[in-house]
């Protein structure tokens, strides 16, 4: 199917969005190169941020949660992570707009199968000037401390336009999570 057939079946707010997104690389990051005993596991991922009040040009707080599954350890080093889950980012903070120039910053917890967490320091932006485009997230504390996590998304869609009443949420229905050293 052509790009101008897939866009007339498509509603035009989900596929403005999913194409810019896209377009601007939000979450894929490349990543250097990794030897299969860096990286400690591959995850599945599903998230959403809510913005209150809906970003449009300014600076709102961002809620998201995550769902993270199918995670398996390359190099052995958590073979019992198997999934996780991201209750809120309490603090985190969206600025701009989506899909460009937009800049998400915050800190979370990943809750494991295990009943163990990691810590993460996250930084998401669509800004290519920015120096942090794509997925900048760290580990400072709890399992896999020191990893970076880097994202890749399969499905990036927004709910609301910029100018016209603002981005409410932002979602994405498939991602690749990395964990690397």
């Amino acid at each position: 199917m052509s790009m101008a057939a897939a866009c007339a079946r498509t509603p035009a707010r989900t596929m403005l969005g999913a194409l810019t997104l896209a377009a601007a690389g939000l979450f894929a990051v490349p990543a250097p190169a990794a030897h299969a005993q860096d990286v400690d596991l591959v995850c599945t991922a599903a998230f959403q941020f809510n913005f209150t009040p809906p970003l449009d040009f300014t600076t709102v707080d961002a809620d998201g949660v995550a769902t993270i599954a199918s995670c398996h350890s390359p190099n052995n080093s958590h073979p019992r992570l198997l999934s996780g889950q991201v209750n809120g980012t309490p603090g985190a903070e969206a600025e701009g707009c989506s899909p460009a120039p937009l800049r998400i910053a915050g800190e979370t917890a990943i809750e494991w199968n295990t009943g163990r967490t990691s810590h993460v320091t996250f930084v998401i932006s669509t800004d290519p000037t920015s120096g942090d485009l794509g997925l900048s997230a760290h580990i400072d504390r709890g399992v896999m401390a020191g990893d970076t996590i880097t994202a890749a998304p399969v499905i990036a869609t927004q709910n609301g336009l910029c100018g016209l009443g603002g981005v409410r949420s932002l979602t994405s229905n498939a991602a690749a999570l990395t964990f690397t050293r």
